[in-house]
């Protein structure tokens, strides 16, 4: 078997690998050993073992540094800043009720938010059984106001 063919070989089973041990790093050792392929099938037996080494660690790292930021950016996706404390979406406006009292400008208080107790904060104190709107949040605080 020749070093283009092991090298090939190498190069798709670490971009598969990428799949199972995600990082997105493996996949440009992937990149680095198929080049070394091309090259090992380019200029056949004078593209020695260390000549080979040398390649595909400039390759690597080489793409390694220049794709990866890109790279991460394609893969992971974009989301809205606007609920990037979050990753749920509060109903602003939706009307709950208190069940432990708010004081005005401190956390500590608690409403009902669909079937569960959160934290609240709200401008007034707010007493159990009063009926707030939701106005805002921040993380796992619900901002309220007396409706």
């Amino acid at each position: 078997m020749g070093s283009d063919l092991i090298w090939a070989i190498s190069g798709v089973l670490l971009i598969f690998l990428e799949i199972f041990i995600p990082g997105l790093v493996i996949i440009f050792f992937g990149v680095g050993s198929l080049i070394t392929a091309v090259l090992c099938m380019v200029i056949g037996n004078s593209f020695t073992l260390p000549f080979q080494l040398i390649t595909f660690a400039l390759t690597s790292v080489l793409s390694l540094v220049v794709l990866r930021k890109y790279m991460k950016k394609v893969f992971q996706g974009r989301f809205e800043k606007e609920n990037a404390g979050t990753n749920f979406n509060i109903e602003i406006g939706k009307i709950i009720p208190v069940v432990e009292y708010i004081q005005p400008g401190e956390v500590g208080g608690k409403v009902k938010y669909q079937g569960t107790i959160w934290s609240a904060q709200a401008d007034e104190p707010l007493p159990p059984g009063e009926s707030v709107k939701i106005i805002g949040s921040k993380n796992l605080t619900l901002y309220v106001k007396k409706i």
